[in-house]
């Protein structure tokens, strides 16, 4: 039985875990942290992930523990309505919100049924392109694979690829979750996503996980200092929102600060090493595509042939056909977060050749490649 290590237990992690197991691998998941903890914020699961989901047959998980929205609001800081979406009609498919434990728990839970053995408190230190391993304490583990799903400052893909450079941007993001009120929804629609934009660059999400839980998001551009500064200044935000009031106050000192970072190497495998999620493909969030992405390219690496015949040419042949349209998604969001395709943040998913990426079936490896040229004229030229 040919036995695959993966480096890093969140979603990316997960997915390839399971379905490396269930198409006859043996599988060791190693996660640095002593549990699987995947931080306080939510995301949005498009139906590209949805179906991946439902393939690993989590669709109750998607049910009870997902949030699926019937509306999408971009609004003004003044709270003015500027476009109003309906999820299927603008994406081809759902949309459904999760806190991001939500959505780790089955999976891990799926992935122990698999026979997938999860090592917690594993600190890889190095890999080595020939399927190699150092962890912490001078533990050395061979594979036929190794599997880097460590993030955008992937150990794994540092060791066997060299330091790149990573793409920094000009935004940063505070996420948290925040409890519902009554009153937050004043028609009694708790399936409501809103964003809301400031020309100067601000911008709040509002984005429901549960009847009792939404998911915040305030995104200033780095130059904002004062509004991205840990805690948040509430007047500051209020200035800028003013109809948010009531939200902003209930941020308190809780957050997590990131800045946008992305990553193109130069291919995603090196020997016996792939590397999955942001730790291949690490993107800006204008899109929402970060997990989708990432369960894209864990649940096709890991439901390829990798034994029949040359391994290099088997992870050729899955980069090859799932890396353009990922390549497409990052580019795509990053332009949207450097204002080229789209200075006031209004696009989003509006644009109908956006469909195919929002509900590609990657479980039958079936979607057709947006047209960049439909997209925006200038498309191709700015990023």
């Amino acid at each position: 039985m040919p036995a695959a290590e993966i480096v890093g237990g969140g979603i990316a992690g997960l997915v390839a875990s399971i379905q490396l197991a269930r198409h006859g691998w043996s599988v060791r998941l190693h996660e640095r942290s002593d549990e699987l903890r995947a931080g306080g914020n939510g995301l949005p699961i498009f139906e590209n992930g949805l179906r991946i989901l439902s393939a690993l047959g989590l669709d109750e998980a998607i049910r009870t523990r997902g949030h699926q929205l019937n509306k999408w609001i971009i609004r003004l800081s003044s709270g003015q309505t500027t476009k109003e979406y309906e999820p299927f009609a603008a994406t081809g498919g759902r949309i459904v919100m999760f806190q991001r434990q939500a959505l780790v728990d089955p999976l891990a839970e799926a992935a122990v049924k698999a026979g997938v053995r999860i090592e917690l408190g594993a600190k890889v230190v190095r890999a080595e392109r020939e399927g190699v391993l150092h962890l912490e304490g001078g533990r050395r583990i061979d594979a036929d694979l190794v599997v880097g799903a460590d993030g955008i400052n992937s150990i794994v893909r540092r060791s066997v690829a060299g330091t790149l450079p990573l793409g920094k941007h000009r935004k940063g993001a505070i996420r948290l979750l925040i409890p519902i009120h009554d009153g937050d929804f004043p028609d009694g629609n708790d399936r409501v996503a809103a964003e809301y934009n400031d020309e100067g660059g601000r911008r709040i999400g509002l984005l429901p996980c549960s009847s009792r839980t939404m998911y915040m998001i305030l995104v200033a551009l780095l130059s904002d200092s004062e509004a991205l500064k840990m805690p948040i200044d509430p007047d500051v935000w209020k200035a800028t929102f003013p109809t948010l009031g009531r939200f902003i106050d209930r941020v308190g000192t809780a957050g997590h600060y990131d800045e946008y970072h992305s990553i193109f190497p130069p291919t995603w495998h090196f020997g016996k090493c792939a590397l999955i999620g942001d730790a291949a493909h690490g993107m800006t969030p204008a899109l929402g595509q970060g997990a989708n992405s990432a369960m894209m390219t864990a649940y096709s690496l890991g439901a390829s042939d990798l034994t029949t015949g040359s391994l290099s040419d088997a992870l050729t042949a899955w980069e090859d056909k799932i890396r353009p349209l990922v390549h497409f998604t990052q580019k795509f969001a990053e332009g949207i977060t450097e204002g080229r395709l789209d200075p006031k943040n209004d696009i989003f998913f509006s644009d109908p050749a956006l469909r195919p990426l929002l509900s590609a079936d990657i479980p039958n490896m079936r979607f057709d490649m947006p047209d960049f040229a439909a997209l925006n004229p200038s498309f191709s030229n700015a990023v």
